[in-house]
């Protein structure tokens, strides 16, 4: 595989770190170019840990989302945020 897939990541809290992170590191053919947290600090490290030179970071997802650049996004985050992402999305996508 010659082009690489782009994951932004959103929530990089303990278990994005522990777990999700380190195993998306593992995949031949991924590159993780984005990092969001309301937490500056939070993306910032993961970016430094996980990411590309260039690795972009973020504190409010709906940016995340725009960016072009970004193949797929892997949602971190704890139960009922998702929920509260997925119901803003919709209504962003309706407007």
């Amino acid at each position: 595989m010659s082009e690489k897939i782009k994951i932004g990541i959103i929530g990089c809290g303990g278990i994005a770190n522990g777990k999700h992170m380190p195993s998306l590191r593992q995949i031949e053919g991924v590159q993780m170019v984005a990092f969001c947290d309301v937490v500056p600090e939070k993306a910032e490290e993961a970016a430094r840990e996980y990411g590309t030179p260039d690795a972009k970071v973020y504190t409010d997802y709906k940016e995340l989302l725009k960016d072009k650049s970004i193949d797929v996004v892997h949602v971190c985050t704890p139960t009922e945020a998702i929920a509260s992402l997925q119901l803003m999305h919709l209504s962003l996508a309706s407007t």
